[in-house]
């Protein structure tokens, strides 16, 4: 019968805390407009705060240097006539621009390096597989060291 009228009691005093602060917000709405502008301001720190970090390829490569070329998403590599354009479905008028598609496992080499739209980007040219002798630029993270 005791645990019946403690939770009977708990009940009550935690609908007595409730009702108090509903009470103390309508009596004091300006209380109310800073505690909501609080949270807004909290939020937006949160919000605002994160990312910033640059995107990192952790492959380092140099110009010359040997490599395999493999995408980590498909497994097939896109070469592209320049840098910058990751999708994979032509425009009208865009047909030059794929190159070759080298499949995973294939030998290239490095021959230069930029970024475009924060994305690192190596131009390669393929040594071995249907793609032998073309050269083309493709994501950096789709190549690894040998």
């Amino acid at each position: 019968m005791s645990d019946e009228n403690e939770n009977k009691e708990s009940k009550e005093s935690k609908a007595n805390a409730v009702t108090n602060i509903i009470n103390f917000f309508k009596s004091n709405p300006k209380a109310l407009y800073a505690l909501l502008g609080a949270v807004v301001v909290v939020a937006l720190a949160i919000a605002m705060g994160g990312g910033g970090e640059e995107i990192q390829v952790k492959t380092a490569v140099t110009s010359g240097q040997a490599v395999i070329l493999e995408n980590p998403n498909i497994g097939d590599t896109q070469l592209m006539a320049v840098p910058g354009k990751l999708s994979s479905i032509e425009a009208e008028g865009e047909e030059s621009q794929n190159i070759c598609l080298a499949k995973k496992g294939t030998s290239a080499m490095v021959d230069e390096e930029t970024t475009v739209n924060f994305i690192p980007y190596v131009k390669v040219t393929v040594k071995d597989g249907p793609c032998q002798g073309k050269s083309g630029w493709t994501p950096k993270v789709n190549v690894k060291v040998k």
